[in-house]
């Protein structure tokens, strides 16, 4: 009997072990969501950013750090063991069919054991020739193109395999100076308080890929080139300002790619270069013109095989030169080189029972990682899943494992404006445990209904932490013992095919457990205790739709001693999208931050219990580094 059925496109949440949340780009989300809104819409992440549209952003899985979590391109990494942190700005939506937000136990095809999680940004398969255009407040503009063809070489005496040609551009702009809430530094003193325009915030960047794809038989080669550029301005904290400091990021990732039944192989080269250029000395510790090269050369692979229908075991590994060049361009001093090697073996195995409703997942990933002072680091990081599916409808799970992150070459020499480095730097190591439960019901006459509940726990020692000075300079440090541990829960819904509702919530509790220690039993920095984000909308097929969004972020502290306590957050969103026939383009208007949210009051002085003076701060989602009020944008989008 031979059996024929498409392979699975995407991850499939009630048939893995693993807290996996699939994110689909698709008609529910507004037109002027970015990767960073919608990654923060899955349970268990918390995203930081410094500003408004177009400014820095990244995510925390599960109270992570920001560097302990990868960010993949198609399977191919842009921060391999943490290396850096990857700004979610860089990356448009539009260019990728959905995003995948692995939360602790990813699986070891990515050849990555990062404590927080994984999240796999996979690029669109074929499709119509698309268009679109943005206006909205501050000058800001958002173009994007998307076009694939199907091409069959001319050949000669044997039959060409056709070739699939994709194409996708992205350009943005942003003068980014909205106005914002400013207290001048004196949280005693309410006569000085003012609004303020934001400076020296604009943003330019252009963004492109393009892939060709052949098959022969059962093999696929795929040829995918992705070029980015950005320029923008660094406007500072807001009691520091900035108006001249600028930052120029270009960047490129070239893959070569294998796919074969049971095996995927690449190659890749990861280019990218930061020319900061801060001649007056406003951002950092002084006058500063340089620039930073990254290179990164990589080999990357798997297998998979499935021997008895019982068990489907996994072999991956990779392979990595890393190197950083730090130029000082504003005395002409000679580049600073530095090398790192590292390989990765993961081996796991699916091993099924009682018809599939039973999967044991063991891993065990080793790392090797050489540098050119000599120093080597070894690690074996043994991980555990367990799926239990006592009903077609009901998975039960369970993960336990053990991870390791070295400190990357920005963390051990960096030296950009107001992020120093820390050659003293331990590699981190951690635990993470978690329990959960998912219900997915089949789609019925009313709709369908999918919900997710986990506990987890996470220990970190060594783990590293950005801690900002009164500067609001950033040097990392190791903090000796670190925990967190919380509850996330997820709904998705659709009700009688007009009616969508996505709803997502993080409790979490975190603690600086170093003994010893001036700050043990402190909450760690930016770790919300709670995060909310909520999504409703009503549809009339493509016709039309209607959409709100809302979310919450509770105080957090943005300091190891716990005295700067940030403001809760809310903000709404609502959107309206119209095509009134297929000859019309599809138009929408979204509001973002809805109820011009610029201010909030919090006491005065957290550190005081016996203080019950209260004080207006802005609404900011970093240190000094406000939010923009309300933001209107407007979408005019083709599909050919």
């Amino acid at each position: 009997m031979i059996v024929e059925a498409e392979a699975p496109t995407a991850p499939d949440p009630s048939r893995t072990s693993a807290s996996v949340t699939v994110l689909a780009v698709d008609a529910s989300l507004a037109k002027g969501v970015g990767v960073a809104e919608l990654v923060d819409t899955a349970a268990g992440t918390q995203v930081q950013r410094l500003g408004g549209l177009g400014d820095f952003s990244a995510v925390s899985i599960r109270g992570s750090t920001l560097r302990q979590v990868e960010v993949f391109l198609d399977g191919i990494p842009l921060n391999p063991d943490g290396a850096d942190v990857v700004n979610l700005a860089e990356l448009p939506l539009s260019a990728f069919s959905r995003v995948e937000v692995w939360r602790g136990n990813a699986p070891a095809s990515f050849v990555a054991s990062p404590i927080g999680g994984v999240v796999n940004l996979v690029t669109r398969d074929a499709g119509p020739t698309e268009l679109s255009a943005s206006y909205g407040s501050w000058d800001t503009a958002h173009a994007t193109a998307f076009t694939s063809h199907r091409v069959t070489p001319a050949a000669r005496n044997y039959a060409a395999s056709p070739v699939e040609l994709q194409f996708f551009a992205d350009a943005f702009h942003t003068r980014g100076d909205f106005v914002f809430f400013d207290d001048n530094a004196t949280t005693y003193n309410v006569l000085d308080d003012h609004f303020l325009e934001r400076e020296n915030n604009d943003k330019r960047q252009v963004n492109a890929y393009a892939r060709a794809r052949v098959e022969r038989g059962e093999l696929a080669f795929t040829l995918l080139n992705a070029p980015l550029y950005r320029e923008e301005g660094l406007p500072g904290a807001t009691t520091l300002p900035a108006e001249a400091a600028r930052l120029q990021t270009t960047r490129n990732l070239a893959v070569l790619a294998l796919d074969a039944p049971g095996v995927q192989a690449s190659v890749y080269h990861l280019f990218r270069e930061e020319i900061l250029d801060d001649r007056d000395g406003e951002v950092g510790t002084g006058r500063e013109w340089r620039s930073d090269r990254y290179q990164t050369l990589g080999l990357r692979g798997h297998v998979a095989f499935a021997p008895k229908a019982w068990i489907v075991p996994t072999l991956a590994g990779s392979g990595r030169l890393d190197q950083l060049l730090t130029g000082d361009l504003l005395g002409n001093e000679p580049d600073v080189e530095h090398r790192r090697a590292s390989g990765t073996l993961a081996a796991s195995a699916d091993l099924r029972f009682w018809g599939e409703r039973i999967t044991v997942s063991p891993v065990v990933t080793g790392s090797a990682i050489a540098s050119n002072d000599d120093v080597v680091e070894l690690a074996v990081d043994p991980r555990l899943g367990l799926l239990f599916r006592p009903l077609p409808v009901l998975a039960l799970k369970a993960n336990a494992g053990r991870y390791f992150r070295p400190p990357d070459l920005t963390e051990l020499y960096g030296d950009r404006g107001a992020l120093e480095g820390n050659d003293d730097l331990l590699p981190e190591r951690g635990t993470q445990v978690d329990a959960g439960a998912r219900l997915d019901l089949p789609p019925a006459h009313w709709g369908r209904l999918a919900v997710d509940v986990c506990g987890f726990w996470l220990w970190s020692q060594d783990r590293i932490i950005w801690v900002q000075n009164s500067q609001y300079t950033l040097y990392p440090v190791n903090y000796g013992k670190t925990g967190v541990q919380g509850v996330e829960a997820a709904v998705d819904a659709t009700f009688v095919d007009h009616v969508d509702l996505g709803a997502a919530l993080t409790w979490q509790k975190s603690l600086n457990l170093t003994a010893g220690s001036s700050l043990v039993n402190n909450e760690l920095p930016r770790t919300p205790p709670l995060d909310v984000n909520l999504s409703a909308s009503v549809f009339a097929g493509r016709r039309a739709r209607l959409g709100y969004t809302y979310t919450y972020t509770a105080p957090n502290y943005w300091d190891g001693a716990n005295l700067y306590l940030s403001a809760p957050r809310q903000l709404h969103g609502a959107f309206v999208r119209a095509q009134p026939t297929e000859r019309w383009p599809t138009m929408e208007l979204a509001a973002l931050n809805l109820f011009d949210t610029l201010t909030e009051v919090v006491p005065r002085d957290p550190a005081d219990p016996t203080d019950d003076a209260l004080a207006v701060v802005a609404t900011e989602d970093f240190m000094s580094y406000p939010l923009p009020g309300r933001t209107f944008i407007f979408t005019l989008a083709w599909a050919i």
